[in-house]
């Protein structure tokens, strides 16, 4: 899956692991975490901005440091200031340049300004060296392992291949088509003498190719200069191998559209491959049924957008959105209770285009979910109970003594490991989130910049 535009999946055919791609969402001025020298900023100072990226989308600009990880989704009054800033322009001259004649209240750019040194967008503050923020206040966008590597042969995670991938899918429709044969069936996933050793086999097969899945997203980016972050995490109770390629936000729409694809691309491939050779009878042809029948599946569940999956990062790039999950979550929350007051100022502040396919988008997100509950009681926990059972009694039956026993140990451990690592991951969300809650760093904050009354009200408020 993908942070650019958001966050994209894989999901194996039996209930183990995902991959997905991840861009985090632009955040807004104020989402920075704290910083000393943000006090600098008075209102003659003049800031110099590091080298930002500046990225139309949608009705708001995306501006980011690439080489932190750290984006923003400016309205227009925002990215105004933002380059007169750039300019050596102090803050109250860009005050009065950005506010409307007859205002009642003056853009508030003196927070604004202190806001961007918060975010590492500033390098100097009255030519007063600004220290770089802590990079684990990055949030999500921040977390995981550093991935950049250099690639050498381009053109393969290009446009040629995206037509090659292109090709193979179209070459998989008619092949599933015309040769029924080679037609997937769900019980291809049992190719093994017993169905424990099936689907044990089933998940290593899957592990190994999601993780060539995020190698395509990986090398697709880094084509482009976008390094990655690796990490593992969930969606819902799926576990998942996730590639942030939060850095993609620094490029146009279109241009984020081949990374986010890459690994859908190379399921494409791998399933074109083993339909051709089932076809012409080369090769284990119950494992390569095996292989159509994970690939197929993991190509189908990049449709289930409200996971995040591939298909919905690409879908937020060319609709325009920024933060379309987060708007989408609030206008349900707000259909079934009240919002808090700062929920109610987020949803109020989010761009236009985002509560525009929020309006439409949060029906597929709730249909979605509805779905994955019904899944997950009708499927899940009953198989994950049955393979319990299956353990427990596989142990209880056999001595140590015996083959039998290693061998349900062994497959035991190897079904069950993606369930096991999920609740861990579970766990670390949750410290996690507790540690930014303590941190005090909410991400439901107003976009933009506030004017100056209104502000100052609103912060009296929080403190009664």
């Amino acid at each position: 899956m993908s942070t650019v535009p958001a966050t994209t999946q894989r999901t194996a055919p039996v209930p183990t692991s995902t991959a997905a791609t991840a861009a985090a969402a632009p955040a807004t001025p104020l989402d920075a975490p704290d910083a000393p020298d943000a006090d600098l900023v008075a209102a003659t100072s003049v800031l110099r901005l590091h080298d930002l990226t500046t990225t139309p989308q949608g009705d708001r600009v995306v501006v980011g440091h690439p080489a932190t990880g750290r984006f923003v989704a400016l309205p227009e009054v925002g990215a105004r200031a933002l380059a007169l800033l750039a300019e050596g322009r102090t803050v109250a001259d860009v005050e009065s340049a950005v506010t409307p004649p007859g205002a009642s209240e003056p853009v508030d750019v003196l927070s604004f300004a202190r806001s961007l040194v918060r975010l590492g967008f500033v390098a100097a503050v009255d030519e007063a060296a600004v220290a770089a923020p802590d990079r684990h206040d990055g949030g999500p966008a921040g977390r995981g392992w550093a991935v950049a590597p250099r690639v050498r042969l381009p053109w393969l995670f290009g446009r040629t291949a995206g037509v090659l991938a292109a090709l193979a899918a179209v070459a998989s429709l008619v092949l599933v088509a015309t040769v029924p044969g080679v037609r997937p069936d769900p019980l291809d996933l049992f190719f093994l003498a017993s169905p424990a050793q099936s689907i044990a086999a089933v998940v290593v097969v899957t592990y190994v190719l999601a993780g060539v899945h995020e190698l395509a997203h990986v090398l697709a980016a880094a084509a482009l200069g976008v390094p990655a972050r690796l990490r593992v995490t969930r969606r819902t109770y799926f576990l998942t191998f996730e590639t942030n390629l939060t850095g993609l936000w620094a490029l146009p729409p279109r241009r984020r559209v081949g990374p986010l694809l890459a690994g859908m691309g190379f399921d494409a491939l791998v399933l074109c491959a083993a339909l051709v050779l089932r076809a012409a009878a080369v090769g284990p042809d119950a494992f390569l049924a095996a292989v159509v029948m994970i690939e197929l599946t993991a190509i189908v569940v990049q449709l289930f957008v409200f996971l995040r999956s591939d298909v919905y990062a690409v879908m937020t790039a060319l609709l325009g959105c920024t933060s379309l999950d987060r708007t989408t979550r609030l206008l349900l929350r707000r259909s079934v209770r009240r919002l808090s007051p700062e929920q109610a100022a987020a949803l109020a502040a989010a761009p236009a285009r985002d509560v525009a396919v929020a309006r439409w988008y949060r029906w597929v997100h709730v249909t979605g979910y509805a779905l994955a509950a019904a899944f997950f009681v009708l499927v899940f926990l009953p198989s994950t109970w049955f393979m319990l059972r299956w353990l427990v009694e596989s142990v209880v039956v056999h001595g140590p003594a015996t083959w039998a026993f290693w061998e349900a140990v062994l497959l035991g451990v190897v079904i069950l490991s993606p369930r096991a690592v999920t609740g861990l991951v579970a766990l670390r969300d949750l410290r996690d989130r507790r540690r930014d809650a303590r941190a005090g760093r909410s991400r439901v904050t107003p976009a933009g910049v506030r004017p100056a009354r209104r502000r100052a009200r609103r912060a009296a408020a929080a403190t009664r």
